[in-house]
């Protein structure tokens, strides 16, 4: 796997994921394992790239990254390699490493495809796993069949279909350290992102910027200045294109103040949003443009987006709603959604701590007390420490019950303790578990454990590829169980990763809305699941949503803004949404007590 000193963040997070699938075939500590899963994870979703961190000495502040995996960071941005990690890679064929981000493609089985196929090198690895399944040969190799085979084979083709997008905390932070930028130029009057970024989309292509200026000369040559400019594409009078060091292209569009509101919602409407918009204002005998608005040969100015939307006789549409869905029609009878705001949200009921049980996933990087000093610095109310479930291979159903009594233990003398050291400060702790649904349907701890909780959030966790009806049935026997209140990251997808899991959601919301259970918006940036389109389907059949970060770390809680931003997309208002009411409200939805 080549290396060098000027890794982006995607490269390190695919060196680390090597070296983890790496330490799993050759059965090294699961420990070791995961530890370089984490940190992949935590630069994955950073917010700046790790090597402006390690030029800073804040390595740190990054969670999951302790100060082995940090030594080794440093070697890489020094040397351009680690030579422990070229010692572990040469060990392996190279091809195995190619196949590792497929769905359904495990280390173990990358390695075995690899073995058995005889494929050595990367290049070409995935082209000839693909022709080998369509050829039957994967089927005869032990431990494989026909169905795992389709299996690979739909795994490779969804893969290859992904476009080259970035998760949209990546493109926001790029955007974000632009403007910031920018703003240093006094010539800069009004900066604001476009396209896709500025919609919220859970993936973005290239980020786009419109700058309002009376000065373009002097914007432009800023902006081709710009410190993190790996290469300069194109500068002209009033546009220039560059290469950010992450390898992302930034384009700069400029306007005149009095004609900034044309330009910002030409370029921020989806293709279809624009052209219904077109035909509204033909209707009219108007044309629009990136200018303005024509009629009978002269073009209207508008300063602001508001202006520009008032001029066609239909209340501002915001950006998240501009895919042509039904927002022009709600415009032009102002009968548009207040959508929720980040500020009204009051608290996160799906947090990960690093209590120390051996857990049936990944671990937090935090203690309760630190996760829950960070949601009194956000202003919560309340606050859902929900691990993830004791794992069933390490734990007997009487020691999970055990385990399950020494935590609500500590966290009964958490509340205690946050109630003295904070006098003047309240917030209500909640004691909840992340639990994982089997594929009979049942959940991974006994019903002595559930009955110490304040409410569960039961989640898909395995076996994603079953029939559709299946994972209905197993999803509704699940949500049935009288403690389970939200379902966690409903569809199971990632992104760029992996598409969700198949599942009647029209009997899953139904199911929801009778039951009075919660479905999940997760903030995570891989995950933004429940997907926009299905919030705004649920918000249509009266199911109740709640939006949580499932963070694993302090700085994760930062995350609740993507979360709100799908939630947003999906047209959802604050009544839609559980966690935004007062705790005197939720205490009496959420925390009924039940017989289990």
């Amino acid at each position: 796997m080549h290396t060098h000193k000027n890794m982006n963040n995607e490269e390190v997070v695919k060196l680390f994921r090597a070296i983890s699938g790496a330490y799993e075939i050759e059965d090294e500590s699961v420990f070791r394992i995961r530890a370089y899963e984490n940190a992949a994870d935590s630069i994955e979703h950073a917010n700046r790239e790790v090597k402006d961190l390690w030029e800073e000495g804040r390595l740190g502040d990054l969670p999951g990254v302790g100060p082995n995996i940090a030594g080794h960071i440093d070697e890489l941005f020094r040397k351009g390699k680690v030579d422990h990690f070229q010692t572990v890679l040469a060990r392996l064929p190279e091809a195995m490493f190619e196949l590792i981000g497929i769905p359904g493609i495990g280390p173990k089985t990358a390695y075995k495809l690899v073995k058995k196929l005889g494929i050595s090198k990367a290049h070409g690895a995935i082209r000839r796993i693909k022709e080998a399944a369509r050829l039957g040969r994967i089927q005869k190799i032990e431990g494989f069949g026909k169905e795992s085979e389709s299996e690979i084979l739909k795994g490779i083709e969804e893969y290859q279909r992904r476009e080259n997008r970035m998760l949209l905390p990546q493109a926001t932070q790029i955007a974000e350290e632009l403007q910031t930028y920018m703003e240093r130029e006094k010539a800069v009057e009004k900066i604001d992102t476009l396209g896709s970024l500025r919609r919220r989309t859970s993936t973005v292509g290239d980020v786009d910027v419109a700058v309002a200026t009376k000065d373009p000369s002097k914007v432009i040559s800023h902006f081709t200045r710009f410190p993190h400019a790996k290469d300069i594409l194109a500068s002209g009078e009033n546009t220039a294109r560059l290469v950010h060091r992450s390898g992302r292209q930034i384009d700069v569009k400029t306007e005149k103040p009095d004609r900034y509101g044309a330009l910002l919602q030409h370029f921020t409407g989806s293709k279809s949003h624009n052209i219904h918009l077109r035909e509204i204002a033909l209707e009219q005998n108007l044309s629009l443009s990136e200018h303005g608005i024509r009629k009978k040969g002269k073009i209207a100015a508008f300063a602001s987006e508001a202006e520009f939307y008032k001029a066609l006789g239909m209340q501002w549409i915001p950006p998240e709603l501009r895919e042509d869905q039904g927002e022009i029609e709600a415009a032009l009878e102002a009968k548009l959604p207040e959508l929720i705001k980040k500020e009204e949200i009051r608290g996160d009921l799906h947090l990960h701590t690093d209590y120390p049980w051996r857990s049936a996933h990944d671990t937090g990087a935090n203690t309760m007390r630190e996760m829950v000093e960070k949601a009194m610095e956000l202003g919560y109310e309340y606050v859902g420490i929900g691990d993830h479930n004791p794992s069933l291979t390490e734990y007997n159903r009487k020691e999970i019950i055990i385990e399950i009594k020494k935590r609500s233990e500590e966290i009964d003398k958490l509340k205690y303790s946050i109630e003295i050291t904070h006098e003047n400060r309240t917030i209500h702790i909640l004691n909840t578990l992340e639990i994982d649904i089997r594929t009979d349907g049942s959940l991974a701890i006994p019903d002595e454990g559930l009955v110490m909780l304040d409410y569960a959030v039961a989640s898909v966790h395995s076996s994603m590829r079953i029939p559709k009806a299946k994972m209905t049935e197993r999803i509704l026997k699940g949500l049935s169980h009288p403690k389970v209140k939200i379902l966690g990251h409903p569809t199971g997808r990632l992104l760029n990763q992996r598409e969700g899991y198949e599942a009647d959601w029209d009997k899953i919301f139904s199911f929801a809305k009778e039951n009075g259970k919660f479905i999940e918006i997760n903030a995570w940036p891989t995950r933004l699941d429940l997907p926009d389109t299905l919030v705004r389907q649920a918000i249509r059949m009266g199911v109740q949503l709640v939006i949580d970060t499932d963070a694993h770390a302090i700085e994760h809680m930062d995350l609740m803004r993507y979360g709100v931003d799908v939630a947003r997309r999906g047209w959802a208002e604050a009544r839609h949404i559980l966690n935004t009411r007062p705790y005197s409200e939720l205490e009496k939805i959420l925390l009924t007590k039940t017989q289990v």
